[in-house]
């Protein structure tokens, strides 16, 4: 069923999820700890298919195994090797480190800019858990990030894809990302903008801040724009997000409805409800990306899993029996835990785990649980790494590329751009593969990015 954009609701709503499974927090904790001594018996190059897929189930949380291990399956073990965050960010943590503090209410304070808070020192509990989402919310992002093309594709369990219009379109180039099964439902399409402005690295002499704090950047912590340019009944359709310096200030957000004609402000319980009918959240960005200071947190402790953490591919290429699997390279990485606990009874999750890789800060993995605490949604995030030859650097862009001349990922960034955000609503049997084409760490100018990041622009219904 295609669901219409609501200029009444701004969002569709979330359907009450059907209770399909008795998959609960002591399932995924049974993996955790058993995840605690397990050991690889595989080596780098070692291309794990169904009959040695036993091999890995230690390493893939257990709410994952039933949908990437499948006959049929290929994954290649690869190393990611070193992936140290930039030198910038390297060189803040380090001059900055020990001054940042947590408040009684769960707060940041005397921040300037780097890693916050030493995740070696963490420990199970909520001290560690506000550290830790600190840790998530200032992780090494250069300026932002730009993405020329987010495609929302959703995909059914079952049936076949390959009469649907995306495998044709632009003569077919489209296709060689959609392997495998799965039912193309809808697909929708368009730009992404996210500039950061405070507790930026690269600004040591004006604070860490860009334009020193003055101006479009004052008080600003970033701003983040999610287009929409198809299909044609969303067309137009935009959201901007005004982050706060201040932890304890509440975000201002908007949203542009083409058949009003006009901006409206959008409340903080829209960034929790499903957008535009897809299986994500505003919210869900990422891994997460609220306001830490609207949940509560808890450290759970760390994992080794295997991550798409440095892909072979510029692009994510999908497979299995449902389109839902990632064909690439799997690396190893250990990853901090967290659990997020929402403080509104209105949140539509009871809880959330996501894990965070140690070295580079970026998720890779999470699930989500219903009011009845039992498993609702499960996201994977691939990644690829800036310093790769094959990923865009020369400021040309890609086929997708949205950036303008000069507006690309240079070298020494050293920043793991997000290449897919990819969901499955296990109760509804249905996923919203986010592949993010032309995704680049801009150095970003910030005269440009106001004619993007404003207000104003959302009226442009670009």
């Amino acid at each position: 069923m295609r669901n219409q954009f609501s200029a009444v609701a701004l969002v569709v709503a979330l359907v009450s999820p059907l209770v399909v499974n008795a998959f609960g927090e002591s399932d995924y904790m049974g993996w955790f700890n058993a995840n605690q001594s397990a050991q690889p018996q595989f080596v780098d190059g070692d291309v794990i298919t169904y009959d040695k897929a036993d091999l890995v189930r230690p390493f893939i949380p257990k709410e994952f195994q039933d949908e990437w291990i499948f006959q049929g399956m290929e994954m290649t073990i690869k190393d990611a090797g070193d992936m140290q965050n930039g030198q910038v960010y390297q060189d803040a943590t380090k001059k900055n480190y020990g001054t940042a503090t947590i408040a009684s209410d769960g707060a940041i304070e005397n921040y300037a800019a780097g890693r916050p808070f030493d995740p070696e020192k963490f420990v199970p509990g909520a001290d560690s858990g506000w550290k830790m989402i600190w840790n998530w919310n200032y992780r090494w992002q250069n300026d932002g990030v730009n993405v020329g093309e987010v495609e929302w594709v959703w995909v059914r369990r079952g049936g076949n894809h390959d009469k649907h219009e995306i495998m044709t379109r632009s003569g077919g180039k489209y296709a060689q990302y959609y392997e495998g099964g799965g039912s193309f439902e809808r697909v929708l399409n368009g730009p992404y903008k996210r500039y950061l402005m405070a507790h930026n690295a690269k600004h040591e002499s004006t604070n860490y801040q860009v334009n020193g704090g003055k101006g479009f950047a004052k008080g600003t912590e970033f701003r983040e724009y999610t287009g929409f340019v198809s299909p044609f009944d969303i067309a137009g359709t935009a959201f901007l997000i005004l982050r706060y310096d201040d932890p304890r200030k509440a975000d201002d957000s908007w949203a542009y409805i083409p058949s009003l004609r006009r901006v409206r402000r959008i409340s903080v319980e829209v960034k929790s409800d499903s957008l535009l009918g897809t299986d994500h959240t505003l919210e869900d960005f990422y891994g997460f990306n609220g306001r830490p200071m609207e949940h509560d947190w808890e450290y759970v402790g760390a994992t080794n899993i295997l991550v798409v953490a440095r892909s072979r591919n510029r692009e994510t290429v999908y497979y299995g029996p449902n389109g839902w699997a990632v064909k690439d390279d799997y690396a190893l990485r250990k990853t901090d835990v967290v659990k997020q606990i929402p403080k509104s009874s209105a949140h539509p999750y009871a809880f959330k785990f996501i894990h965070v890789d140690r070295a580079t800060g970026e998720s890779y993995y999470a699930n989500a649980f219903d009011k009845a605490g039992e498993l609702w949604k499960v996201w994977q995030l691939t990644k690829v790494w800036t310093e790769d030859p094959w990923v865009v650097l020369d400021g040309k862009g890609s086929p997708f590329a949205w950036n303008e001349p000069g507006q690309f990922s240079p070298k020494g960034t050293n920043f793991q751009l997000f290449q897919s955000i990819n969901v499955i609503d296990l109760q509804n049997n249905r996923g919203t593969l986010v592949p993010c084409r032309g995704t680049e760490a801009p150095n970003q100018d910030l005269r440009r990015a106001k004619r993007v990041l404003d207000v104003n622009y959302l009226t442009e219904g670009r």
